[in-house]
């Protein structure tokens, strides 16, 4: 499916990586809903990207709270309200805080695992049926390289994205016999207000490249349009995944060496 056939629910348009999948999504033709927790910045995004729309492309973008059951509906009813067949949903918002476990207060806990596992979870189920509905569809879950391999002072970011990329592929095998694709990519880290700026410099000492958030956005996009079940950004990354789901202890010795490097840049 190409991205002028295609009607795409996206959430965190307000970060890096969804505020520029959007322009992309948008400049190749795709009717867009987006929603995000900032209002100026959606209803600046909303009126740049209804100037360059053609005719019937839809543009609409609303500030909610994922999190709040009776907020995500009120968005979908008006979503249905426009007859727009909705036929992608990219389910991109997220939130991670870089700290040892130990470190973590419950709602940190509780925040990290209902945004990045429990809302894509549940938007997925109220829109499935109407993605069912149609010729061709598309689920795409942004995880991380994370939601593969466990990483010291990620601990519950890693739970989240290991919740989100299980959830993905025991999806797929359930709508295997529907025209429903499922998929779920693990961007290695990103330059994006998500890492702070003693993550960044961690991972420079740690030797960790970070993508830009145009690359990540870029990869999303054609996966999107691909029907591709996984894919891992960057390299090592790619290889280092699958290493880790046959030799756990081998990659855990090799990340444990970096562990007093890591814990400085946690505290």
């Amino acid at each position: 499916m190409q991205p002028d056939q295609m009607s795409v629910v996206l959430t965190g348009a307000c970060g890096g990586i969804g505020n520029l999948l959007a322009r992309q999504l948008a400049a190749r033709g795709a009717s867009l809903f987006l929603c995000g927790r900032d209002e100026t910045v959606l209803a600046a995004l909303q009126q740049e990207l209804q100037a360059k729309a053609s005719a019937g492309q839809v543009i609409d973008a609303r500030a909610l709270d994922l999190t709040d059951d009776a907020q995500v509906d009120a968005w979908l009813v008006s979503i249905e309200q426009t007859r727009q067949p909705i036929n992608v949903l990219v389910n991109n918002a997220g939130i991670c805080k870089f700290e040892m476990f130990d470190r973590l207060g419950d709602s940190d806990i509780e925040q990290m695992m209902s945004l990045n596992s429990i809302v894509p979870m549940k938007l997925t189920r109220r829109l499935l049926p109407q993605l069912k509905r149609q010729p061709a569809a598309r689920v795409v879950n942004i995880a991380s390289t994370f939601g593969a391999i466990g990483f010291p002072g990620y601990s519950v970011y890693s739970a989240s994205k290991y919740a989100i990329r299980g959830f993905s592929q025991a999806l797929t095998r359930e709508l295997s016999d529907t025209r429903v694709r499922i998929g779920c990519i693990l961007p290695r880290a990103t330059r994006t207000a998500i890492n702070s700026e003693r993550v960044v410099e961690m991972n420079r000492r740690l030797n960790v490249a970070m993508d830009s958030p145009e690359q990540v956005a870029a990869a999303v996009l054609k996966f999107i349009c691909s029907e591709r079940a996984e894919l891992a950004l960057g390299w090592p990354e790619k290889l280092l995944v699958r290493l880790n789901s046959v030799f756990p202890t081998l990659i855990g010795n090799a990340i444990s060496k970096k562990l007093p490097l890591i814990k400085q840049y946690a505290s």
